[in-house]
This record gives structure tokens, C-alpha cells and sequence, in this order.
């Protein structure tokens, strides 16, 4: 890893940047500015929960003290799930709700599914119990840093106990697909919207 580029524990003060982070890259790892006028809201479904209630399984990729990326899990996806119902997607739900002009199809349609995400369906937590997302911006894809970053929760997640994790990405996403399918991830399911892939441990 260059000198200037760290992974790093993410900690709250880092959600700002993190946000910025996770809209620059949720038009399959592209910017996606230009599809959203609430900014902070992908962020806040994708990657808030898991620095507020997985913190030991996220992690920030820096670049000269800027956030360039994150790798973030849980461990017990039911678990989790569980609990944001009750501590986070409530109160979210009703910071979203109050904006109902200038929204983008995008936004709409993100705001409708709020919680809704549907990682715990059992047949597939039975098997993947934790999982994952990852997300570098652009300027800093294809160095090598992705793979540095899965391997290292990969190794967080079997050392707490995990048989198995997955994840869910957009089924355009050819480029991401072949990224996992190197880190021995396997196809779980397709529709014509996603891939969900897991590795077991």
C-alpha cells in the first residue's frame, strides 16, 4: 500500500467524508451525484448503520487523511438487521419523510424502500450469516486496494466466528463480479436487478 494511503478503523467523526465516499461511487462504483439531490441519503442507508453499529467491522481507506473508500460488514446480518429496526430506521424513516418536492426518481425510490434492503432472507443468512460492502472512489480503482481491503475483514469476520459471508451488487456490474469471483466468491442468487455472491469460510 502506498505510503500516503491507509485503511483504518472508522470512527463516527469520519461519516461526512464517508458519505461523499459512498454517492461517488453508487452508480456501480461510478459517481452518482447527478442521480440524487438528497446527498447524503445512499450513504446514510449503505453506509451509516455499519459505522454506528459494526464498528469494529468498518474500515476507511484514506488517502493523505482523506476518505477514499470504506470495506464494511456485520457479523450476525439477522442480528443487525434487528436491531437497526428498532434503533436506526425509525428515525430515518422520519428524517426522509418530510421531503417530498425536488426529488429525484432515485431519491424516491431509495426513501420507499428504506430498511427494506432485504439481506436476511433465511435461506440465505443460514449460509452467509455476515456480509459486506465495499466501495473506492474512482480516482483510486484498480490499484490493488479493493483485495487488500476484503482480505482484511474477510480475516475480521472469520476471526469473530463467521462460516460464511455475502453480498449484494448491482447485476450491470460486470467489473465487480469478476473482482469477487477472484476473491472465491460464488453466485447465490441473480435477478434481473442484482447478484448476491458468498464465500464460505
Amino acid at each position: 500500500m502506498d505510503d500516503n494511503v491507509s485503511l483504518l478503523p472508522s470512527v463516527h467523526y469520519d461519516l461526512p467524508e464517508l458519505l461523499k465516499v459512498c454517492l461517488k461511487t453508487a452508480n456501480s462504483g461510478s459517481d452518482a451525484t447527478h442521480l440524487h439531490n438528497l446527498h447524503d441519503l445512499v450513504g446514510e442507508i449503505y453506509v451509516a448503520p455499519y459505522v454506528l453499529y459494526e464498528p469494529k467491522f468498518a474500515f476507511t481507506l484514506k488517502a493523505k487523511e482523506k476518505a477514499v473508500g470504506y470495506v464494511l460488514g456485520a457479523l450476525d446480518t439477522a442480528r443487525f438487521e434487528s436491531r437497526l429496526e428498532t434503533e436506526y430506521w425509525p428515525k430515518t424513516r422520519d428524517k426522509y419523510a418530510k421531503f417530498t418536492e425536488g426529488l429525484t426518481p432515485h431519491d424516491m425510490r431509495l426513501i420507499e424502500k428504506l430498511g427494506k434492503q432485504g439481506f436476511s432472507a433465511p435461506e440465505l443468512i443460514a449460509k452467509y450469516p455476515s456480509h459486506l460492502h465495499i466501495d473506492i472512489i474512482e480516482s483510486h480503482q484498480r490499484l490493488g486496494y479493493g483485495k487488500l481491503m476484503m482480505k482484511h475483514l474477510l480475516k475480521e469476520l472469520k476471526n469473530f466466528g463467521s462460516i460464511g459471508v455475502h453480498l449484494h451488487m448491482s447485476s450491470s456490474n460486470n467489473r465487480a463480479k469478476v473482482f469477487y469471483e477472484g476473491l472465491d466468491f460464488v453466485e447465490f442468487d441473480v435477478n434481473p436487478h442484482e447478484i448476491i455472491m458468498g464465500l464460505s469460510f
